[in-house]
């Protein structure tokens, strides 16, 4: 087991967008991807948890996010089942909402100290590729190492395998 890695993701299940409609999965794109790259690595994997969860509907979370984004509200977490003090590289996952980071994982890395750590950030997205988030992680983690990430589309998160092989190995850890 890789004891220097951790894969932290935030993912949600229920009613999301996949191939332009509303569709109901049981497990939510991240997690798909989260689970299988945690495997690749034989490290943990750690969900971040909103509290109160979000929505299974679709519709509600839209709403919530955006409110959450336009007040830059901190959205209170449950605790992690995980120290994280020994680990040195963190793959970080999130879906992107409103071409961005939810603000559940800007609370995260506001409550985290990345500073000197490798952060390898993963997302999935239904078009938008990355969107504004790359940014937005050099900002709210500036001393921690930012390193090329992996953009994946949410309705190919289970057949994601090979994409995540060829990332590791472009980043010489496979």
């Amino acid at each position: 087991m890789n004891r220097l890695a951790v894969v932290i993701y935030f993912s949600r299940a229920g009613q999301n967008k996949q191939h332009g409609a509303a569709q109901y999965i049981n497990v939510g794109n991240t997690a798909l991807v989260a689970g299988k790259l945690a495997a690749q690595l034989g490290c943990p994997a750690v969900d971040l948890q909103a509290i109160p969860a979000y929505a299974a509907d679709y519709a509600a979370t839209l709403q919530r996010t955006k409110t959450e984004l336009a007040q830059a509200a901190a959205v209170q977490l449950a605790p992690l089942t995980v120290d994280l003090t020994a680990q040195t590289q963190f793959f970080l996952g999130f879906p992107i909402w409103w071409r961005t980071l939810p603000q559940v994982v800007v609370t995260f890395l506001q409550q985290v100290d990345l500073a000197g750590k490798q952060l390898y950030p993963f997302c999935t997205h239904e078009g938008s590729g990355f969107g504004r988030s790359l940014d937005a992680l050099q900002k709210l983690a500036p001393q921690a190492q930012l390193l090329p990430g992996l953009a994946v589309r949410g309705s190919n998160a289970y057949k994601a395998d090979q994409a995540l092989i060829n990332w590791l190995q472009s980043l010489q850890l496979k």
